[in-house]
């Protein structure tokens, strides 16, 4: 799996991909070097400086590709110019909603420019799909913590979520009833359920959901050992359901003390 992050905060994000040895890293950016698998964008007077120009990173890039980018930075703005290199990829984008209270004018453009254009190529079919990640929800999730923690906490945050359904989706579960989606339900989110109360927590509001996919993580040794463990996933799933949407559950052997959850929220429509 490959990994391209755009601008700082998608580079950041990227970097922390580094701890597993499943993907290849690359970053495009204003404030990093040129090296083999990174390629320095020279800093422009406006958005659309960076969108005029081709941009022709010297790596290439082939089979699976995540791109990660947040809406708050101008070098966003080049993020089709990069993609051009890389038309022969089965393209995901993860893009992170800003605040935008802290944004300027120029920033909110942007971001509702970019994020526009992205969803429409992504029902367009031109990337497989596009996963919207809100940062006051991320800021939410990781609770509290020190001032100086919060950034790499969020990078973190996103990395690890992004990496466990990438590893539970390439692995086989104990029970599913997954089955094959449309491929319209391309605009997605993604969430975190606690099992033991069933409570979620949304990194984006995701409006018109038509699917959502919970993956279970629990522990070995209950899954061998718990009698009424069937009955309480059963009972929590039936209490997701809910009108126009399709609620799918994979259950997963985990070596890990404490049970989590990973939820996919999936729609075919355009998100404002």
């Amino acid at each position: 799996m490959n990994i391209l992050g755009i601008g700082k905060t998608g580079c950041s994000i990227a970097e922390k991909f580094n701890y597993y040895t499943q993907y290849e890293v690359y970053k495009i950016g204003t404030s990093i070097d040129t090296t083999t698998n990174c390629y320095a964008i020279s800093e422009r007077n406006n958005p659309e400086d960076y969108e005029r120009d081709p941009i022709n990173p010297l790596f290439r890039i082939y089979g699976d590709l995540d791109i990660i980018l947040s809406g708050d930075d101008p070098v966003i703005a080049s993020t089709l110019r990069v993609l051009e290199n890389y038309k022969d990829c089965n393209i995901r984008i993860f893009y992170i909603k800003p605040n935008y209270k802290f944004l300027s004018e120029t920033q909110k453009t942007l971001d509702k420019v970019v994020y526009n254009v992205l969803q429409e190529y992504t029902r367009s079919k031109r990337f497989d799909s596009m996963y919207i990640l809100e940062y006051e929800s991320l800021v939410k999730m990781i609770g509290k913590v020190p001032i100086t923690q919060v950034q790499s906490k969020i990078y973190e945050t996103v990395c690890n979520t992004i990496h466990m359904i990438n590893f539970l989706d390439n692995n086989d579960p104990v029970m599913s009833n997954f089955q094959e989606m449309p491929e319209t339900y391309c605009i997605n989110t993604l969430a975190m359920m606690d099992v033991s109360t069933g409570e979620e927590k949304l990194l984006y509001d995701l409006d018109n959901v038509r699917e959502k996919r919970y993956y279970y993580c629990i522990n070995q040794k209950q899954l061998e050992t718990d009698n009424e463990l069937f009955d309480k996933v059963n009972t929590q799933i039936n209490s997701k359901f809910e009108e126009n949407a399709n609620i799918m559950f994979g259950i997963y052997s985990s070596q890990y003390t404490d049970n989590f959850c990973y939820v996919v929220y999936k729609s075919p429509y355009i998100q404002k």
